[in-house]
């Protein structure tokens, strides 16, 4: 029973869309700036392994998770209850692919090799 209510919640369903395009989101970028880059970022090959195991657990939980809550918040603000209305936390599973896809970017850099 309390599955089933958890799976017809639509907020459940925007926060696990949120999740799981934040994880597309990232590996996108990986390989947009980087695997399949005209001019790839530098970075050594136990840095590729960080990035690809630790941004998939990362990028959905900093920044989903945190959109999630800046969805809740604003949610709350506007309807009083933070389950009130699905919209903002929709916004918010839109918003974190292209978040993770743009911080790929800053991650590589962070852990490129100097030239």
């Amino acid at each position: 029973m309390q599955t089933q209510q958890l799976a017809t919640n639509p907020v459940v369903r925007a926060n696990t869309c949120s999740s799981q395009t934040s994880i597309l989101g990232w590996f996108a970028g990986l390989a947009y700036y980087n695997w399949f880059a005209g001019d790839p970022i530098s970075v050594p090959f136990w840095a590729q392994i960080i990035l690809i195991i630790g941004g998939l657990f990362a990028s959905s939980i900093i920044i989903g998770g945190g959109l999630a809550i800046l969805a809740g918040i604003v949610t709350k603000v506007v309807t009083g209850r933070f389950d009130g209305s699905p919209n903002a936390f929709a916004w918010a599973a839109l918003v974190s692919p292209v978040l993770n896809f743009i911080a790929v970017r800053y991650a590589l850099l962070l852990f490129s090799s100097p030239a």
